[in-house]
């Protein structure tokens, strides 16, 4: 038995009516009614209003407006413009609820009804009715492939243009909600210290590392590596300039690690970053087999 085309499967979903033939189809096929189904489901998902979201602080754009030295009419909070007492700017004109008017709220199913049961617009029942525009069926009574040839034509749209136009509207609204989502970001963190890595005896590797106090306060140590060849697995230390005191901050997963300190880990009595090969021999001490190694400098 020959399957429904999937062409056919995308216009019954998006709300197109199903022609008696399909529906027949649809009616004995579970693979087919499956299918429909979860193109349906993907419909929903794209025509669904999304969540409001929420304007950044005002502050935010104060922040902006004087990183940039922008001009003094440019300080009003661009984002501060919609409804009062709502989340969002105004919508759209000529756009009053969920569904623009003449389009179908939900694809319909296979007898005709929407997904949750109701009947459809008159003229959707209509479709494939008028005069002229009945589709041509290959081999219906074996459950052929449906020429939409017709119903193409009788769309307006040509199939693919429509499908490129419904993209580039996802698109679009995606781009929106990234760029306002990227003014509300945290802020970069601002580099305390830095040091340059230098290869010990039996080694080749060279690396970076550098201290980072993020807009919370914290500070984190960020490690960075050329790749090693390690008999067990590298440990990062903070070794005192004497190296007979010294911290351990953790294992070093990779090429790049970043690890939170202490807050009451003093960096300047311990500023050599030391990143060690370290034997799985559960003794906690550092081996003193030392990949590289450097000293913290403002």
């Amino acid at each position: 038995m020959a399957h429904l085309s999937e062409e056919t499967l995308a216009l019954l979903a998006l709300g197109e009516s199903p022609e008696p033939e399909e529906r027949a189809h649809l009616d004995g096929c579970g693979h087919c009614a499956a299918e429909l189904a979860a193109l349906g489901h993907v419909v929903r998902a794209g025509r669904a209003e999304p969540a409001p979201v929420p304007a950044p602080d005002p502050r935010v754009w104060a922040a902006v407006h004087a990183e940039l030295g922008l001009a003094p009419e440019l300080a009003a909070d661009p984002l501060a413009a919609g409804d009062p007492g709502t989340d969002r700017a105004p919508s759209a004109p000529g756009a009053s609820g969920p569904a623009a008017a003449g389009t179908s709220a939900a694809p319909s199913g296979p007898d005709g009804t929407g997904r949750d049961g109701t009947e459809q617009d008159g003229a959707e029942q209509d479709a494939g009715q008028r005069p002229g525009t009945a589709a041509r069926v290959d081999g219906a009574g074996s459950g052929g492939v449906v020429d939409l040839a017709a119903r193409r034509a009788r769309r307006g749209v040509p199939w693919p243009l429509a499908a490129a136009a419904a993209a580039a509207a996802l698109v679009v609204g995606g781009v929106s909600v990234w760029g306002a989502q990227r003014l509300d970001r945290e802020p970069d963190p601002t580099v305390l210290a830095t040091a340059e890595l230098e290869p010990l005896a039996g080694y080749t590797a060279r690396g970076s590392a550098e201290v980072d106090e993020r807009a919370d306060g914290t500070r984190q140590l960020v490690v960075r590596t050329d790749p090693a060849d390690v008999d067990g697995f590298k440990e990062v230390w903070l070794l005192a300039p004497d190296a007979q005191r010294m911290v351990s901050l953790g294992v070093m997963a990779g090429d790049e690690a970043v690890f939170v300190l202490p807050e009451n880990l003093d960096v300047e009595r311990f500023p050599v970053v030391d990143v060690s090969d370290e034997p799985v021999d559960g003794d906690p001490t550092h081996s003193g087999d030392s990949i590289v190694r450097g000293v913290l400098a403002t």
